[in-house]
């Protein structure tokens, strides 16, 4: 993925760092913060399965609920 698209998710972190940061870490706050666009790209870059199990051990209060929803019950199921 493109760090100018994860710097909208990543915004306190140096555009240098993150390439060292971890896969989970990063995945979280695409979910998080991300839009559907960026999601999916995260989707394609990671693997479905990867974003998949990452968003189930995440607590559903991080996400915007709405969101949660979506992705739920429809993105990711």
């Amino acid at each position: 993925m493109d760090k100018q698209e994860l710097k909208k998710v990543l915004w306190d972190i140096d555009k240098e760092k993150i390439d060292t940061l971890p896969t989970r870490f990063v995945i979280e706050r695409v979910l998080s913060y991300g839009g559907i666009f960026l999601i999916i790209k995260s989707m394609r870059a990671y693997g479905e399965n990867t974003v998949k199990q990452v968003f189930e051990t995440m607590k559903p209060t991080s996400i915007p609920a709405r969101k949660y929803f979506y992705l739920k019950n429809f993105l990711l199921s």
